[in-house]
């Protein structure tokens, strides 16, 4: 709560502290005159927008080109980061052109021309405005971007490396994993149509004083068949009491070789040495260290978590699913699903996470719904006099709200699309900087992207509701000599 405070109250005086200074430099004989507000050019927040995106851009290309040594994924997040605020601050020079070409669409009638002159008139308010709306589209859009991409590259990797039909498995909703009793693994062996079965125990120790985590397996031939694994050094395919398999990764950073003694230290029991006999290629579904199946007696769950059933040549799932289902009827934390069904219960999580966060953003577009009303309120009053004498040339009320309201949708909708192309852009980036964790596809939410924009136009109408009814009460008129009718 206090950190909350104190940073509202910090960006509350940065936002005050440029007007603050504006106000204070109008010269006093300013109250003796009706003075036109005239525009201010964009040389200076173009330039350093122009150095900050720049600087960006060289961040992310040095972490994309794979340059940054140790730092790949710091110097592409800090890329990121530069290259957002770099597009925000060219914000009001890409706003001219966009809103000309977006409001164009709305140019067949004088309300709509009007409302597009207007909302392109004055570049910084436009794009103060829309820049709110595209901070929290450009989010909301990155993060689905690398959600998405995390999902399809699970999927993919899943799709092409596990070769069981069947999968015994169920969803963590607490501390421990769901287990099964192991006697299934065998019964399910002894069905008609069934090659392989594998049960995957799993549990953190210590090797060599080290926190690994640990897993055993009641079938070491599931290593190859089922997981695709491939032997870079000894035997992988067979497994004693006292031997111990590792990942080519683990075995680089804990210094070990086929022949290496390993003390292991399990959450029951002494602490006992076992031998590498087998190094296998790392993937991100392979463990990083196998035991062999007896030494799960010594894990703090002793029962399988998972199991993966491999089907003979002609061998039909919806024969062998029912019957592996009955022998789970003592289990209901767990389930028997093909392998497409599986995948989808992994990645479920991820959805989970992708729609807190969604939640949480749409509160920041929230906000920027009411800096579009406040934008647009204060327009109009600006515009008391310019209103007046439309409304009396012939303007009216109906045409009067199209027009405020065409203005509300053209800065909401230039502010999706800014979004949009912003957070698809920076999402790709963090998307390439993962590959190396295995995130490898990349995925854009193409349909979600176009509901964006669609939203984006009903915020805009949604916006001008109030601002429009306003606008045509001002029915006061008295235009000065200095006063421009605009628009």
């Amino acid at each position: 709560m206090i950190g909350a405070f104190a940073v509202g109250l910090v960006i509350t005086v940065v936002a005050a502290l440029l007007p603050a200074l504006r106000a204070a430099r109008i010269p006093p004989i300013a109250a003796m005159q009706d003075v036109a507000t005239p525009d201010r050019p964009l040389t200076k927040v173009t330039v350093t927008g122009g150095i900050v995106t720049a600087i960006g851009s060289a961040l992310l290309f040095l972490g994309l080109s794979g340059n940054a040594g140790g730092s790949t994924l710091p110097t592409i997040l800090g890329g990121v980061l530069f290259a957002f605020i770099g597009v925000a601050l060219l914000t009001p020079l890409i706003s001219r052109p966009v809103v000309s070409l977006l409001g164009a669409i709305f140019a067949w009638s004088v309300p709509g021309k009007l409302g597009r002159l207007n909302s392109g008139r004055n570049p910084r308010r436009t794009a103060i405005t829309a820049a709110a709306l595209m901070v929290g589209i450009a989010l909301v859009t990155g993060v689905t971007v690398i959600l998405d991409s995390a999902k399809g590259s699970i999927g993919a990797l899943a799709e092409d490396t596990i070769k069981a039909e069947l999968v015994i498995s169920g969803a963590q909703s607490g501390p421990r994993p769901p287990s099964f009793d192991p006697a299934v693994l065998e019964k399910a062996a002894a069905i008609p149509g069934v090659r392989l079965v594998d049960g995957e125990y799993g549990d953190m120790g210590k090797i060599n004083g080290e926190n690994t985590w640990l897993s055993a397996t009641s079938n070491v031939a599931a290593l190859q068949q089922i997981f695709g694994a491939k032997a870079t050094a000894g035997d992988i395919s067979r497994l004693g009491p006292d031997q111990m398999l590792v990942s080519s990764d683990t075995a680089k950073s804990r210094s070990l070789s086929v022949g290496s003694p390993v003390s292991v230290q399990l959450s029951r029991g002494d602490a006992r040495t076992y031998t590498v006999t087998g190094i296998y290629a790392s993937s991100q579904l392979t463990n990083p260290v196998v035991l062999p199946g007896a030494a799960a007696k010594n894990f703090a769950i002793p029962q399988p978590i998972q199991g993966f059933i491999q089907l003979a040549p002609g061998a039909r799932v919806a024969d062998v699913q029912p019957q592996v289902e009955t022998l789970l009827a003592d289990s209901p934390e767990v389930s028997v699903a093909d392998r497409a069904a599986f995948i989808k219960q992994q990645t479920s999580s991820l959805d989970g996470l992708l729609r807190m966060i969604q939640i949480l953003l749409a509160l920041a577009i929230v906000i920027a719904v009411l800096g579009i009303i406040n934008t647009l309120a204060l327009s109009v009053l600006e515009r008391t006099r310019e209103l007046g004498l439309l409304r009396a040339i012939g303007l009216r009320r109906s045409q009067t709200m199209r027009m405020i309201t065409v203005e509300a949708v053209v800065i909401s909708v230039f502010g999706a699309l800014l979004g949009v192309a912003v957070g698809s852009g920076l999402g790709a980036a963090v998307v390439r900087a993962l590959k190396d964790e295995g995130i490898t596809d990349l995925v854009l939410p193409w349909g979600q992207m176009a509901l964006f924009l669609g939203l984006a136009a009903i915020i805009g109408v949604v916006a001008a509701v109030l601002p429009a009814v306003r606008a045509p009460g001002s029915t006061s008129w008295a235009p000065s000599p200095t006063s421009e009718v605009q628009g």
